[in-house]
């Protein structure tokens, strides 16, 4: 290692430095450790336990900093430098050497505010630096450019939200709500389109950045504080906050305070850029979802004041309506159930972080992956399952997705086979590729849960401790079973305690939760297990907190507990009491499960019930957060996926056959695993018959029968596909067993598709009722001749009202949707933004009807073209439709043939049409 003049200077000066600064060494390490020139455990070797005096520490510090390398050293002269500034003693006289040059130079060092912020900008521009979720634990980045190159970070597609409505409720797990973003209308932008708003336009305002877990959310915050410490020509003065870090304290504070503690190294400047300077400041707050304290902005007290004691809660607040440090910029960062805790009057931008499109993936596995053939492997597995791909435009599932499959991708996968996927290339929009290579038999497509068994293995066998990622072989695959066995114990522990925090929808955990579940700081939970530490001051001690690398990491561990409980014949619910109590359910419900499951001492009766009781758990919560845990269940209670993690499962189930309960041969193949369990597919069936679920629950049972590998799924939605190219007639006897929550499974896994096209398909209201979950990303909506019904025009109401809403041309021709039907849907259109075109003749909808249009037409100036054939319509019924067209001026066309009028109605009809130019109005006798 290179020795720097700083270096040099340290060891030249130590006997100095050590009488002069040990009284303030405490202090220094607190400022170092800001400025991330110590670690953790750079500070725990310095204090040596508490054992050690002041000079003795002070000497640790200095040789701590000397085996850090130049790059530390010249850090703490600076912050020696500082330090001297504002000491009132004389200097001890040793000369601090400026960066960049030796220690022979004497200089001032920064003593005014453009030294201090671009030491500001070197401080965030290290501590914002590229990383992946690997690179955390084997300290290597993925890609081979330097941490410091911009290529390092893989561009994001985000959009920006045109108009900004908060919806009311979510009811769908984020996972399915990642394809679906894509759809939007919503205008596509780049990062440097973000970059430029915040930090190039001056102004007061507030701005949303809103994503799903592991969309990029954090990365995007990491690129445009990272890239700002490289724009030299930035004006902004950006100071960032994290949710987790406020969640940890809990005594009121100053804001004052709480900035010079995140940012001491400007504690000379930092009141001066406050007072005089706000408009430079861009403060950025992360994670606004894991905030623990409430957000009161009707009754929380206005405070201006930034040296007064407040609430984290009360100071949020204050800072978002602009009372705290007037004129700043804000940006907050939530996932998308969270945004609505700020009112809309106060957001000036919302963008949304829609993750990585198709070339986005392919770029990040051919960074990810350490040759072209493999990543050509890996993108050529992802890109043959549309869910698979679909749920690939969150980053960080990318990441899981590259992590299963880039090590020794072939042997992982060579043992599974699974249910094929029709492919759904001919039914999107002309001109676009078709990706799937179902039709090769040497790629066949796997299911998420297969895609995370994968994820665990390799992480275990190729990047466990003592492992290194460089090398994989078949050897270590061979090993694996004894690694899985190993590591059963302390796996099922991870396993409860994600478990616990799914049922409690807690996603943060601290030292307490892992010591009640035997858990300590391993290795193996290190691997899963992301710690934030927060020091102290007062105490000096660090809180530690810690959360899973992914909430579908937590889901798939918690569903790995789930099924290894039941599988041996334990209540997974019984395997929490220790930590948790009964106090999960009620006592007298815990004593009446108990009671029952010791009278039932048939095993596979047990295991059907535990089954069934996670099912239920899921379809209980309508939020959705229980979806993919339950889809995880469905797949690992098949044998065949099973089968990745052979010596995990080993003899721990004595209800179903052992997927490797025999010795194999290496001269004859493995048996056949067997299939699924049929009690498993006849749960699912049922569920998906069962009126009580909502339509996105039983959109969920579908992906839990794909995970399930269900032999019929693939040819049911084969007939869907014919369905919607409008290949194949309806059956008259049966349209009414069609299961819709299956097309809307298999919608799901077609983004591209913008036309939804269902005309005279025997669709009913409730059928309509179970796409409603679909209904709002489609551009297009024919729906013609389908018995819909006033019921049905219900549902069509609630489409077109979510936030969601994409449709533009609205066609519901002959379905009986009468006067009263569309009464609702007027009602629905009124806060509607995006329908243009209202097809609706043959509805008889008379002159009631027409009066409910009139009323639509007053306030809504989005709809361009009403086609009104056949409707029953009067005189009476035009003169209000005519009365409320002389206040519209946005229809353009208006249809009304075939209605009840009479000459002298049509005779007005027209001469209405003359005085209007901008309108076509179509009638005849």
């Amino acid at each position: 290692m290179a020795v720097g003049p700083c270096s040099i200077a340290l060891q030249e000066r130590r006997v100095q430095l050590v009488e002069s600064w040990s009284q303030n060494v405490t202090h220094l390490q607190e400022l170092l450790y800001q400025v991330g020139a110590l670690t953790e455990e750079d500070l725990s070797l310095v204090r040596g336990g508490g054992r050690l005096g002041v000079r003795d520490c002070m000497r640790n510090l200095l040789d701590v900093l000397h085996g850090r390398g130049e790059e530390a050293c010249r850090a703490f002269f600076h912050v020696l430098q500082s330090q001297r500034a504002n000491k009132e003693s004389e200097s001890t006289g040793e000369a601090i050497p400026p960066e960049g040059s030796g220690p022979s130079s004497i200089g001032s060092g920064p003593t005014n505010m453009q030294e201090y912020l671009r030491k500001h900008k070197g401080v965030l521009g290290r501590q914002h630096s590229p990383i992946d979720y690997l690179s955390i634990r084997t300290g290597r980045c993925i890609s081979s450019e330097s941490g410091d190159e911009p290529g390092s970070f893989t561009d994001i597609t985000l959009s920006r939200c045109v108009g900004y409505t908060v919806p009311l409720q979510y009811h769908q797990h984020e996972a399915a709500m990642v394809g679906d973003a894509f759809r939007s209308q919503d205008q596509v932008c780049t990062f440097q389109d973000v970059y430029q708003r915040l930090l190039s336009v001056p102004g007061e305002d507030v701005t949303l950045l809103s994503g799903v877990a592991g969309s990029g959310k954090t990365t995007v915050v990491r690129r445009l504080v990272h890239e700002w410490a490289r724009d030299s020509e930035s004006q902004k003065i950006v100071l960032s906050l994290s949710f987790r870090e406020l969640n940890l304290l809990s005594e009121p504070q100053t804001l004052h305070k709480l900035l010079l503690v995140h940012y001491s190294h400007l504690k000379p400047v930092l009141a001066r850029v406050i007072d005089s300077q706000p408009g430079r400041i861009l403060l950025i707050l992360d994670g606004l979802d894991e905030f623990r304290f409430p957000l009161d902005f009707e009754r929380s007290p206005k405070c201006s004041d930034p040296e007064r004691t407040l609430g984290m809660g009360e100071m949020v607040v204050n800072l978002i309506k602009g009372h705290l440090l007037p004129g700043i910029s804000i940006l907050v960062t939530s996932r998308p159930h969270a945004i609505s805790k700020v009112p809309t009057l106060l957001v000036t931008q919302l963008y949304s972080v829609l993750g990585f499109s198709k070339d986005q993936q392919r770029h990040y596995f051919e960074q990810s992956c350490s040759s072209p053939l493999v990543a050509s492997a890996v993108w050529g597995y992802v890109s043959s399952y549309q869910p698979l791909q679909l749920m690939c435009r969150i980053p960080a599932f990318c990441w899981i997705v590259s992590t299963a499959l880039r090590d020794g991708a072939t042997c992982c996968l060579s043992q599974v086979t699974t249910t094929t996927l029709p492919s759904t290339a001919r039914t999107t929009q002309a001109g676009s590729s078709d990706t799937s290579t179902t039709n090769n038999s040497h790629v066949k497509p796997i299911t998420i849960t297969a895609i995370y068994c994968c994820f665990l293995k390799s992480i275990l066998v190729f990047h466990g401790e003592g492992r290194s990622q460089e090398g994989c072989s078949p050897q270590r695959l061979q090993e694996a079973p004894r690694v899985l066995q190993e590591m059963r114990p302390t796996l099922r522990d991870l396993g409860a305690l994600a478990f616990k925090g799914l049922l409690e929808r807690r996603f943060l955990f601290d030292q307490a939760d892992l010591s009640s579940f035997s858990l300590d700081c391993s290795e193996l939970s290190k691997t899963f297990l992301v710690e934030i530490l927060r020091e102290d001051r007062a105490s000096l001690t660090y809180q530690r907190s810690f959360h899973f690398l992914h909430t579908s990491v937590q889901e798939f561990l918690a569903a790995l507990y789930y099924v290894l409980q039941a599988l041996s014949g334990s209540d997974p619910f019984s395997g929490l009491k220790s930590a948790v109590g009964v106090a999960l359910f009620p006592v007298a419900l815990h004593k009446v499960l108990t009671s029952t499951a010791n009278k039932l001492l048939r095993p596979r009766r047990l295991l059907r019930r535990y089954v069934k009781k996670a099912f239920s758990w899921g379809g209980h919560h309508q939020s959705g957060h229980m979806d993919l845990f339950c889809r995880f269940v469905s797949g690992l209670l098949v044998p065949q996926t099973r089968v990745i993690l052979d010596g995990l499962f080993r003899g721990r189930s004595q209800i179903l056959p052992s997927p490797s309960s025999s010795s194999l041969s290496l001269s004859s193949p493995p048996p056949p695993p067997p299939p699924t369990p049929p009690f498993l597919l006849s749960l699912l069936h049922s569920q998906l018959q069962c009126g009580r679920l909502s339509p996105e629950r039983q959109v969920n049972v579908c992906h839990c029968l794909y995970e399930a590998q269900d032999p019929g799924l693939a040819e049911r939605l084969q007939g869907w596909l014919q369905v919607l190219a409008q290949q194949q007639v309806p059956d008259q006897s049966g349209p009414a067993k069609r299961d819709w929550s299956e097309l809307a499974f298999l919608l799901q896994l077609i983004p591209d598709l913008q036309d939804l096209n269902l005309e005279a398909q025997g669709l009913d209201a409730d059928g309509l009722r179970r796409l409603l979950p679909v209904l709002p990303l489609f551009s297009t909506l024919r729906l013609g001749q389908n018995p819909l019904g006033p019921e049905g025009a219900v549902v069509l109401a609630c489409a077109v009202q979510s936030p969601d809403c994409r449709v533009e041309r609205l066609w519901v021709v002959g379905t009986g949707l009468g006067c009263e039907g569309l009464k609702v849907l007027t009602e629905g259109l009124k806060d509607n933004h995006t329908v243009v075109d209202l097809r609706m003749a043959i509805n008889h909808i008379g002159d009631v009807g027409a009066g409910c249009l009139a009323d639509l037409l007053r306030t809504n100036h989005t709809l361009k073209d009403i086609r009104l054939r056949d409707n029953q319509i009067t005189d009476k019924g035009l003169e209000l439709l005519m009365e409320a067209l002389t206040e519209n001026t946005t229809l353009e066309h208006l249809w009304m043939f075939d209605n009840k009028l009479s000459k002298e109605g049509v005779r007005k009809l027209k001469e209405f049409a003359r005085s209007t130019s901008h309108l076509d109005i179509k009638v005849c006798i």
